[in-house]
């Protein structure tokens, strides 16, 4: 069984092999290729969360178990620790366990980038505002410079952290500049991400409607990094209608229609016009479309 670090998994996890494999999964689920529950999730102290994710296809089964603690960055510990152990479906062998952080980090931009590349018209993406200063802000700015090597203006509330991870990822090679505020950093955007763990909304309301808005950081009701008139006016897409309704804290405390909610399996048959927001609250069906791209099944 092959017992995977953080960095090895990352490595097994290129962007260019992501995409097309969760795009597949997309339209395996709907199609009932992929079987998977809604997501497990208990209460842990602190409100912390911890996360309970199977799924299986015809050739292999996985389970991420995943602890979210919000406050452990302020510890200097990871927010996100746990793993993925996967399974091959046909004989039950053990086949790998990945490290969850790092999966959960990839997949989740890797779907990030595909709304980039269906909601945002073709050459046009030049500048993103990234907001957030964690992990999945970390890995959101790499997948940007390496699918589309655009601009990238970072904040944060803690201009510290925002600072220091621009010059992380700056020594990378990517491009990224820090912004003194969220405005600053919007400015001549064609898209926005916000990327974190807010209960109150980390944006302004007014915003052009030609920037797309990404929004994958709150996944619990109680979360929202959007406000509410701004939920309101914009053609909403999310990764599955299910979790959705349980978890986007943004669309619930808007109180949307679900019935003008779109699933993004219809939105990769036909994308909405501008101005969209596109929500994302994970789906152990990704987590599974990224184990198979880590054991060369994709």
């Amino acid at each position: 069984m092959l017992l995977l670090d953080a960095a090895q998994t990352r490595q097994r996890l290129p962007y260019a092999a992501l995409l097309p494999a969760l795009e597949a999964a997309v339209r395996e689920l709907a199609a009932g290729a992929i079987q998977a529950p809604e997501r497990h999730s208990l209460a842990l102290p602190g409100g912390a969360r911890y996360l309970a994710m199977p799924a299986v296809n015809t050739r292999l089964a996985i389970c991420k178990l995943v602890t979210v603690h919000p406050d452990n960055p302020v510890h200097g510990l990871a927010a996100i620790r746990g793993g993925l152990l996967v399974t091959d479906a046909r004989d039950g062998a053990l086949l790998a366990l990945l490290d969850g952080p790092a999966v959960t980090a990839r997949r989740t931009a890797a779907l990030s980038m595909l709304g980039l590349q269906r909601f945002v018209p073709a050459g046009h993406l030049r500048r993103v505002a990234l907001i957030g200063a964690g992990a999945q802000a970390a890995e959101h700015a790499r997948a940007v410079h390496a699918l589309f090597g655009a601009q990238i203006a970072l904040s944060s509330r803690s201009a510290a952290r925002a600072q220091a991870l621009a010059a992380e990822l700056r020594a990378e090679g990517v491009d990224v500049q820090w912004a003194v505020d969220v405005p600053s950093a919007l400015q001549g955007a064609q898209a926005v991400i916000t990327a974190t763990t807010s209960r109150e909304p980390v944006l302004p309301e007014p915003i052009d409607d030609a920037t797309l808005i990404v929004a994958i950081g709150a996944f619990t009701p109680e979360m929202a990094e959007v406000p509410a008139a701004l939920v309101r006016r914009r053609r909403l897409v999310v990764d599955t209608l299910e979790g959705a309704r349980h978890e986007a804290g943004d669309l619930i405390q808007a109180g949307v229609d679900w019935t003008r909610v779109c699933a993004l399996v219809d939105a990769l048959a036909e994308p909405p016009s501008a101005p969209v927001l596109f929500k994302t609250v994970g789906h152990a069906a990704w987590d599974l479309a990224a184990a198979g791209v880590a054991l060369g099944e994709r």
